[in-house]
């Protein structure tokens, strides 16, 4: 999990100025992050990895979202964080840059599951029968890919890079973000390192790398209706 760190952008550099309260960051990231997590691990041990999606996991899950969002929300606004500030303001070119996110985020899972079809063999077979189940509807495939991604990369890339990396430096931060990305998304089992890792570390350092966020924002709705939207199609 290295990533080469160049210097900050300005908006970042601004973020990291900012000193947040131990307090400040168990609220804003540590309860969101512990409740996703003790509800995904409770959900690989009552599955065993089976991935079960419907619209009733999805409005759950945004709605969790919306709530989170709506009281972390203001609390951090009287702290001195805005969205704005971390992320400036979507332009067209995010839509383009987006797209360069998704192909490398495609490119290094693929290379991934590339080198374990060399080097494990069994254990790429499993992951690709990794089963994947459910029936969603369009409009629960468009309501997920355009929050899910808006919260979870404020979340992880947004907050969790300025805040934590305040405290304890830039690398602890990016290592606490991934690593905890990962862990929210452990029911999907093994399936979560060979997919969820990779991108996680794109993302990260595309975000470390260009002061960008919307790009990321899109290339993750983008990731999430095309893999929502193989459960929508008719079968």
């Amino acid at each position: 999990m290295s990533i080469t760190i160049a210097s900050p952008g300005p908006r970042l550099t601004a973020a990291l100025s900012r000193r947040p309260t131990l307090r400040e960051i168990a609220i804003a990231f540590g309860l969101p992050t512990a409740l996703f997590t003790v509800v995904s691990l409770a959900w690989l041990v009552r599955t065993g990895g089976i991935v079960r999606i419907s619209d009733a996991r999805l409005h759950t899950t945004v709605g969790v979202e919306l709530v989170l969002a709506l009281f972390i929300l203001p609390y951090l606004k009287k702290r001195g964080w805005r969205p704005g500030d971390i992320a400036g303001s979507p332009t067209p070119i995010d839509l383009v840059r987006g797209v360069g996110v998704v192909f490398a985020a495609y490119l290094s899972i693929y290379l991934v599951v590339l080198v374990l079809h060399f080097t494990a063999p069994a254990a790429a077979e499993a992951l690709r029968s990794s089963p994947i189940m459910g029936t969603v509807s369009p409009l629960s495939v468009l309501a997920t890919a355009i929050i899910n991604p808006v919260f979870e990369e404020f979340l992880w890339l947004g907050y969790a890079i300025p805040a934590v990396g305040a405290r304890y430096g830039l690398r602890v931060a990016i290592a606490v973000s991934i690593a905890l990305r990962v862990a929210v998304h452990t029911y999907q089992g093994a399936l979560a390192f060979v997919t969820i890792l990779p991108a996680a570390i794109v993302f990260t350092w595309y975000f470390i790398r260009t002061d960008r966020l919307w790009p990321v924002i899109v290339a993750h709705m983008i990731v999430d209706a095309i893999g929502l939207s193989l459960l929508a199609a008719p079968r």
